[in-house]
């Protein structure tokens, strides 16, 4: 493993991007869908890698650990109830300032949750998002959320993208940090 793989790493995250345009359109989407649909695969597969005690030791030294990569995932997983969702079900709602791991890190939602449990709950809570994107029509992914000291409203396909991306980054940080290619 390089030890500083972050030129590779940011390479690689700005030709996803590129991949994922700003605007919606439907090839946007599809590549949406199979970076979250790869996401808990990949998990699962690395997943054997790894024991409750191995888990909370960092991949690498002052890195985080597998434990607390799945935390952090499910984390993000939990800002579709403050973001993507209201914006389906309210008119243009405000994004609460909720950050992952600053507020929903403080939750300790899975502080007790074995590995193959973060690995089930995650895979579950995807589940449940890409049910809920598929059922999305052109018009649902450009409703609109509105952020406080922002000029441009983002929409549910925007911070889906966003998930999308954050996705993409952490299972390349992964590969990295393993050598774990498939």
């Amino acid at each position: 493993m390089k030890s500083d793989y972050k030129e590779e790493l940011n390479k690689l995250v700005q030709r996803k991007k590129k991949e994922i345009p700003t605007s919606f359109s439907e090839i946007a989407v599809n590549n949406i869908f199979t970076i979250l649909e790869y996401t808990p695969n990949y998990l699962t597969s690395i997943a054997r890698h790894f024991d409750d005690k191995n888990a909370v030791e960092p991949i690498i030294e002052g890195k985080r650990s597998f434990r607390e990569t799945l935390i952090h995932l499910l984390n993000i997983e939990g800002l579709h109830y403050t973001t993507i969702y209201p914006a389906f079900l309210l008119n243009k709602p405000k994004i609460y300032p909720i950050h992952a791991e600053r507020d929903f890190d403080r939750l300790r939602l899975f502080s007790d949750f074995q590995l193959h449990e973060l690995l089930g709950a995650f895979c579950l809570e995807r589940r449940k998002s890409l049910s809920f994107l598929k059922s999305l029509n052109k018009n649902d992914w450009l409703r609109e959320l509105s952020e406080e000291n922002k000029a441009r409203a983002e929409t549910i396909y925007w911070r889906a993208r966003v998930l999308a991306i954050h996705d993409f980054t952490h299972v390349q940080i992964l590969k990295f940090q393993t050598n774990y290619l498939e």
